[in-house]
């Protein structure tokens, strides 16, 4: 089963996330930060505080959380709209 093993944040949006398979994710934070409510608190926490894992989940103390699912399923989406792009054109 793929799990977290490592987070840290790179900059005021992007979280880099290690996997129990090797891969490294770079995780743009932007729209959930402008968009999800439950990101507000963290984008009035400038910089963006270094969250933990339990493996399945990244967690802010005090704040959100997020699980891999959703994660993996927000970089798919924007992987499927970047390739329909392409199509397109």
């Amino acid at each position: 089963m793929l799990r977290i093993t490592r987070v840290d944040t790179l900059d005021d949006q992007t979280l880099d996330i290690e996997l129990s398979n090797g891969h490294l994710i770079l995780f743009n934070m932007t729209a959930l930060l402008n968009n999800d409510p439950a990101f507000t608190t963290l984008r009035q926490r400038i910089p963006l505080p270094c969250p933990k894992t339990d493996g399945d989940h990244i967690r802010w103390r005090g704040g959100p959380q997020i699980g891999l699912d959703e994660i993996l399923g927000m970089i798919g989406r924007e992987d499927a709209e970047a390739e329909s792009g392409r199509q397109e054109q």
